[in-house]
């Protein structure tokens, strides 16, 4: 059986079912004035149980969504927690670069501190160009080489990539005889449009980079070592 709508288009049908949705909606009321039919309404239990009221169901669905919103909450708790102690870690990190006294302390500083602040396995940087190792020493010759530049071609969207499914060739570039150990990995280029260099993340942890992830904060780093090392470089 249908009924047909008075206001809006004559020619549309609801069946009953619809009908009685549809003015309990616009009558909301309805329950307050005929407390009679409320105590008389049984849903039955979705999981084949006995039935139970109306009131008892709206109940249920009450605590099930507050505790729906509970998880939610717990949920961006442990973010916001993760995300400040991420910023702790960047902050300690651009400090330390900061307090290098000159190249080959900046290197070491960096890699120290993510591979213990960040429980890395593998830190390597690759840079490209000369580098003055302090004021009044040495220069030190960096790489330039095919290999190099093969790297940056995998970074030509400029932002970090994650993931363990890279060239072999390629990671062993990177990680050397560690290669074998590194199950995940982030490479993230030093420098926006032309890049410097590139910084090369290694996890024992399969699930530690993927391709899936945020890069916003390995980006920072990325900035952050590279603003740490180009007075350095020439």
């Amino acid at each position: 059986m249908t009924q047909k709508l008075s206001n809006d288009d004559p020619q549309d049908e609801l069946s009953w079912e619809d009908a009685v949705a549809r003015y309990l909606e616009d009558h909301p009321d309805y329950f307050d004035r005929h407390p009679e039919a409320l105590a008389r309404i049984r849903i039955s239990h979705e999981v084949g149980g006995p039935a139970v009221s109306l009131i008892e169901r709206q109940v249920q669905l009450l605590r099930e969504r507050e505790q729906g919103l509970q998880r939610q909450l717990r949920e961006l708790v442990s973010i916001a927690r993760e995300n400040d102690a991420l910023g702790k870690r960047l902050h300690q990190f651009a400090l330390a670069l900061l307090e290098a006294r000159n190249f080959e302390d900046a290197i070491e500083a960096a890699r120290e501190l993510l591979r213990q602040e960040f429980g890395l396995e593998a830190v390597v940087v690759r840079l490209r160009g000369r580098a003055d190792s302090s004021p009044n020493g040495p220069e030190l010759v960096l790489e330039d080489d095919h290999r190099l530049a093969a790297v940056f071609t995998e970074l030509a969207s400029g932002k970090p990539l994650c993931g363990g499914e890279f060239d072999e060739g390629l990671q062993r570039y990177l990680f050397g005889e560690r290669v074998a150990d590194i199950r995940s990995c982030a490479i993230i280029p030093l420098g926006d449009k032309n890049p410097r260099g590139v910084l090369a993340l290694g996890s024992h942890d399969p699930h530690r980079f993927h391709p899936g992830m945020g890069t916003v904060y390995l980006a920072r780093l990325g900035d952050l070592l590279m603003q740490g090392l180009v007075r350095y470089l020439r």
